[in-house]
């Protein structure tokens, strides 16, 4: 089946900017990409995949190893992959005390939240954000040969909080509560100033609408599928308008002592298991409970309609047993992502995509252009001349090479346009066909 095996080379562009965004300190976070593709595939209608990282959401990026080679393996198969980081950060409590035998390579002491609001309010920041990264990536999809009617998320741990809010939190009704604008954060204590970023503020203002503020307008962030790594939900109240379910993905150890594979507290079992009965560390009391992917199967299985779903669990669960087990983690990442591949590759092939046999030239050749509008000199200094030859109308829209629409215009018989230095595509629309031209700016 196409999409499933690894039949390809891959590139990586690192580092684009997706948009900026005010964090939980009250500062202004620049959010960035790493994009892979395949090379060799030849296809001009490529499904696209936005990985999402974890990291309890305060610490990880989209470099995180797992990340990295989920992101290559999917490339490798013919997918237009974007790893994504997200706003990181919470406020932390007033009241820590690292205790006699703990320490911080035992705990983590910025994980020390002052109360549930901040896991509410992070991930509902982390889903707008990755709103904003599928929306950016369907807006690119002419320089990545992207299929927009086939774009999926999957995240590992808080990557797949975000990636199940992103997928199926779309109206006002499913907001969190906490998400608006509540009581300040509590001043925090000593210790853990310092997992504070310097010139915080504390005030937790209401965090806007569901589907963000970044890269909206001409496309939505709707996706064909979800996967998930060890993640939860919090709640199925985003869960209880879904008519058109996308393809759910899921897997997760009961030996995991982070996020319950059932329900639980998120990190209680860690309190109540491993940390209580020695009275080893000060335990992560303010975490809110969430449904892990053996709940969230429960309640899928109890639905009439519930969505097309593989659920890959491991029934390793022991009482006190699991502490040092490393259950929060995939324990076979290339078996567990095939699966994941599988299912999502069944849906693309549902929705009619079938390989372009390429290549993925959309423009007519640059001989064919020029009869129509001449773009000199090409490469330019700075100032690009466009020159109407047609008696028809000529719609122009020059994108950088982030898929970031620069300007648009309608061809007079002749416009000037001021370029900074990089490479652009320029599209030009003519008696209801498009064509493309690459342009090079010093």
């Amino acid at each position: 089946m196409p999409y499933t095996t690894n039949d390809y080379g891959y590139s990586i562009e690192t580092n684009v900017e997706y948009g900026q965004a005010t964090n939980y300190a009250g500062q202004t976070d620049t959010l960035l990409m790493d994009i892979y593709k395949p090379i060799g595939d030849e296809n001009c209608s490529r499904p696209c995949l936005v990985l999402v990282h974890g990291g309890s959401w305060i610490a990880g990026s989209k470099d995180d190893v797992s990340i990295v080679n989920m992101a290559k393996s999917f490339a490798e198969k013919g997918w237009v992959v974007a790893t994504i980081n997200y706003r990181l950060g919470t406020h932390k409590t007033a009241s820590y005390a690292m205790y006699a035998f703990c320490n911080a390579d035992i705990s983590a002491p910025c994980g020390y939240i002052a109360d549930s609001a901040e896991v509410f309010r992070a991930n509902y920041r982390g889903q707008q954000d990755a709103k904003g990264a599928i929306r950016f990536m369907k807006e690119r999809h002419i320089l990545d040969s992207i299929d927009i009617d086939n774009v999926f998320i999957a995240g590992e741990s808080a990557g797949a909080f975000v990636s199940f809010a992103a997928t199926f939190m779309n109206n006002a009704a499913e907001k969190y509560t906490f998400c608006n604008a509540i009581a300040n954060a509590p001043t925090p204590d000593s210790d853990l100033v310092s997992c504070l970023p310097i010139g915080y503020s504390l005030a937790r203002p209401d965090l806007g609408d569901v589907q963000g503020t970044l890269n909206t307008g001409t496309y939505d962030a709707s996706v064909q599928g979800v996967g998930s790594f060890y993640g939860a939900m919090m709640n199925f109240e985003m869960l209880e308008d879904e008519t058109d379910w996308p393809a759910v993905y899921m897997f997760h150890q009961g030996s995991d002592v982070v996020v319950n594979y059932n329900y639980g507290r998120i990190l209680g079992r860690i309190d109540w298991e491993c940390y209580t009965p020695t009275n080893l560390c000060q335990n992560y009391a303010r975490y809110p409970k969430a449904y892990g992917s053996k709940g969230i199967e429960l309640y899928f299985a109890g639905l009439a309609d519930s969505p097309d779903r593989v659920v890959d669990l491991i029934e390793n669960y022991e009482y006190t047993g699991d502490c040092f087990d490393n259950g929060h983690s995939i324990d076979n990442w290339v078996l567990r992502s095939n699966a994941m591949a599988e299912l999502f590759a069944n849906r693309v092939a549902e929705n009619g995509n079938v390989p372009d046999a390429g290549p993925c030239n959309l423009s007519i050749s640059d001989n064919m252009i020029e009869s129509f509008v001449s773009v000199y000199p090409n490469p330019s200094l700075g100032l690009v001349n466009f020159k109407s030859k047609s008696r028809s109308a000529c719609h122009v829209k020059i994108y950088n090479t982030s898929g970031v629409l620069f300007t648009t215009f309608t061809l007079n018989e002749a416009n000037t346009v001021s370029l900074q230095p990089g490479i652009y595509l320029i599209e030009m629309q003519i008696d209801n066909s498009t064509h493309y031209k690459k342009l090079i700016v010093f």
